[in-house]
């Protein structure tokens, strides 16, 4: 896919501050996601009632990660704004693709390509595996909902401890439990005997500066990569098998680094295809987990104060989301869904589900 950047002039740039800085008048973020349309280019709102920021963009251009670097360059220059700002050199700061940085070649060998889809072909020949009953294909998509449930400090700091002495990390704890949610309230008239998902790395971290840092925010520096398991399984057989399968796909391995570019475009290649069009759609939510968004984002920028920060997606299609981070020293589990195609109700009891295992297998 090419794509063309375009400086502005004056009479452009002003175009495109109007059609993407909104003020709303939203009673915040979650009615504005309510009454949200389809938009070409990234957009900021604010919403004065609540105090709150919204930033939406496609998730070609920016991933989870990217997206909190961006509020720490946003929230930098809102508390010490800068007296003059040119445009007509942002080009030469466009984020290049991973390859370039790390100094791959950009055209596969046969064998990277062979092995690129041999990989995926080990979730397409797989998917779906478990998930939940979801309306699916019988209706029309209807509104983007975000769910959150957050654990209190302690529990956060008690399910911490835990994770270290039990020898895993809480993200792999975490969806160990959301997959034992979802084997309890699996579609029966689906495949019951193993879970299948694409997990998400962030990559950023083997990246050199300053690609790595929030100059680069706004980019793609993340993938996708399958993972199975059989069912049924024990909570800490799923744990310790997510946490080797988390720490050892990218760690020191360059030939898996390398191999990204080229396994991300066999998958968008494959998954416009009609074939795969036509298959049966996974519904299980896919897991996404941002860490410590302190990491990126700080509590505060001079007088500025960040009370509280929601990451969510539009879905569409059908897929879900769980973003797992924490912040403010507090575990934050989002589930977004569609809710035409499942019942709120039901996104509820998952994740008090998700929430009572945690207690049960770290705490009691």
């Amino acid at each position: 896919m090419k794509k063309v950047y375009e400086v502005p002039n004056e009479s452009k740039l002003q175009q495109w501050i109007d059609s993407t800085f909104i003020v709303s008048s939203a009673s915040d973020a979650e009615e504005l996601q309510q009454s949200a349309v389809p938009f070409t280019q990234a957009t900021l709102y604010y919403l004065p009632g609540p105090s709150e920021l919204v930033f939406r963009a496609h998730h070609h251009t920016v991933d989870g990660v990217g997206v909190m670097l961006f509020w720490d360059s946003f929230l930098h220059a809102l508390s010490a704004p800068q007296t003059h700002i040119s445009f007509c050199e942002e080009p030469a700061r466009l984020a290049p693709a991973m390859e370039s940085v790390l100094g791959y070649p950009p055209e596969p060998t046969p064998a990277q390509a062979e092995e690129a889809k041999d990989l995926f072909m080990s979730w397409a020949g797989s998917i779906p595996g478990i998930g939940p009953v979801s309306k699916l294909g019988t209706c029309p998509p209807g509104h983007c909902v975000n769910k959150q449930l957050s654990f209190s400090a302690s529990q956060t700091d008690a399910i911490v401890r835990a994770c270290k002495v039990k020898g895993f990390s809480v993200t792999s704890a975490v969806q160990a439990a959301h997959v034992l949610t979802l084997a309890q309230h699996a579609d029966p008239r689906h495949k019951l005997s193993q879970y299948v998902t694409a997990n998400q790395f962030n990559l950023r971290r083997f990246l050199p500066m300053p690609y790595n840092s929030s100059k680069y925010a706004v980019s793609v520096y993340y993938t996708p990569l399958p993972f199975k398991i059989d069912l049924p399984s024990s909570f800490g057989v799923i744990a310790h098998t997510l946490n080797e399968y988390y720490k050892t796909s990218y760690e020191n391995n360059a030939h898996a680094l390398q191999l990204k570019g080229t396994f991300t475009r066999v998958l968008v290649a494959a998954v416009q295809t009609p074939e795969f069009l036509a298959a049966p759609v996974p519904r299980d939510a896919l897991v996404s987990s941002l860490g410590i968004i302190e990491q990126y984002v700080n509590r505060t920028y001079g007088s500025l104060r960040v009370k509280d920060i929601t990451m969510g997606i539009d879905v569409i299609m059908g897929t879900s989301m769980l973003h797992i981070y924490t912040f403010h020293d507090q575990l934050r589990l989002v589930y977004s869904y569609n809710n035409a195609f499942e019942e709120p109700a039901n996104i509820q009891m998952y994740l008090e589900k998700v929430h009572g295992i945690l207690l049960k297998e770290l705490l009691l």
